[in-house]
């Protein structure tokens, strides 16, 4: 079956944050109410919140974190298939780019790109050779990371020296450190 995106690109004024996802998960029902929420297991909206000290359980809180801190969101993928019935990106099989909403979010005053997997960033970095922006790879917000960021050095050096206790702690640590949000205003 194939699927059309059915989030646009959110183009906040003044936009200096770029965050790009892969496609939205389809839970069986719906896509949830906006980016990264349709699993409803997905740690993005958890992770922004805990960093800003901003609610963001509905939609209208979650446009109204983004304005504040000047993030656009977009996703690589406009149309897809599915090559199995899971939320993963190794599923994907992109049948359309989402060329016109990256478009406009690359023509605003950005002095980031961050990339929700290493998917996103090699497909974004293929059809963007000439990107100058700052590029930046997050650990991935979705539970089904955590076997992977538990294998990393890094994580284990940090468990280990009883810096955290668990891979979400780990993205909170890198979501902070990479995305630079303010919580002081």
């Amino acid at each position: 079956m194939t699927e059309t995106n059915p989030f646009l690109s959110f183009i906040p004024t003044h936009a200096e944050k770029l965050i790009i996802g892969s496609f939205p998960c389809f839970n069986g029902k719906d896509y949830g109410d906006w980016y990264y929420s349709g699993s409803g297991r997905n740690y993005f909206w958890q992770l922004l919140s805990e960093i800003t000290g901003l609610t963001a359980t509905t939609r209208s809180e979650k446009t109204a974190l983004c304005e504040k801190h000047h993030i656009a969101l977009s996703d690589i993928a406009l149309r897809v298939k599915r090559k199995a019935g899971n939320c993963s990106d190794a599923n994907l099989h992109i049948l359309e780019y989402n060329q016109q909403g990256l478009d406009d979010c690359l023509q605003q005053p950005l002095k980031s790109i961050f990339f929700t997997s290493r998917f996103v960033e090699s497909e974004f970095k293929r059809l963007y050779p000439q990107n100058k922006t700052n590029t930046f790879l997050l650990p991935s917000p979705s539970p089904a990371a955590n076997r992977h960021i538990g294998g990393l050095d890094a994580y284990k050096t940090m468990k280990a020296e009883g810096v955290l206790d668990n891979p979400y702690q780990f993205r909170l640590l890198a979501y902070k450190k990479l995305l630079g949000l303010r919580t002081d205003y």
